[in-house]
């Protein structure tokens, strides 16, 4: 989830990779023939020269995907996205009322901020996707989001039940989980998530693909496999990104697991 209620401090915020920097590597990345970019964060849209870096993956051929839980989009932000729009804008909304999704965010006022930016995209026919992490917290309200998505009529609607570690690896968000009979509870509710999750489930397990198809860049210039593995990064502050993608992530095994060894908070790497 990415948390209204930021606590990076200042002095971190300021080892975040420059902008050129950033430029130069999605220069490598897409010299290496990467075609789908997405941009995400935290919040991207915090960074002052966000556009600069989406105007340039633009440029450069990728399909940019925006991640954001757009509490920071104004109506001029939503005209330049429109003047140039990428190929969807994926936000997180994990309440259906005020008081649960605030209970999430922890941002007072945020609710009203996401509604209003979910309608300014709307109307600028941006394609959208409305995304929800299935919690203690808001699993009585998950299939109302669902409706509130579909009643938008343009907005795709995706909820996921893997919850993660904190990025320094400590288990407290796993308190919000929920167990197997819960998940199955909800799960047979709605006859679409039923039918994916059950085609989840039917998924063999094996050897973790993504080091071969995808990647991860932290904002300090970390390559990694993927977002839940920061066990260890290629620096590309120091090197490029060709020897960290085929030289690194391909030495550093990373066992996959399937859904039900997520639900159970279980992982190969974590």
């Amino acid at each position: 989830m990415c948390y209204t209620d930021c606590f990076n401090t200042p002095e971190k915020i300021r080892e975040e990779l420059s902008t050129q920097e950033i430029l130069r590597i999605m220069d490598e990345i897409a010299d290496a023939g990467c075609l789908e970019l997405t941009l995400t964060g935290g919040e991207p849209l915090t960074r002052p020269d966000f556009f600069e870096i989406y105007s340039h993956a633009k440029k450069k051929g990728f399909l940019v995907t925006l991640f954001t839980n757009a509490t920071l989009i104004t109506e001029k932000i939503a005209d330049r996205l429109a003047a140039n729009p990428p190929a969807r804008v994926e936000i997180s909304f994990h309440g259906a009322t005020e008081s649960a999704f605030e209970s999430i965010t922890q941002g007072r006022g945020s609710y009203a901020r996401c509604r209003d930016a979910i309608r300014m995209l709307i109307e600028r026919r941006i394609a959208l996707v409305l995304k929800s992490t299935l919690m203690t917290v808001n699993k009585s309200e998950v299939l109302e989001i669902k409706k509130y998505a579909e009643s938008l009529g343009q907005a795709l609607y995706h909820v996921g039940e893997e919850i993660r570690p904190a990025l320094d690896g400590s288990e407290g968000p796993f308190k919000y989980q929920l167990n197997n009979d819960e998940l199955k509870n909800f799960e047979r509710q709605d006859k679409a998530i039923w039918n994916e999750a059950c085609c989840k489930n039917e998924e063999s397990c094996g050897v973790c693909q993504n080091d071969r198809q995808s990647f991860h860049i932290d904002a300090y210039g970390r390559l990694q496999r993927c977002t839940s593995n920061r066990l260890a990064g290629y620096d590309l502050r120091k090197g490029s990104f060709v020897d960290g993608f085929y030289g690194f992530l391909q030495d550093f095994p990373c066992p996959a697991k399937n859904r039900h060894d997520v639900a159970d908070g279980v992982c190969g790497v974590i």
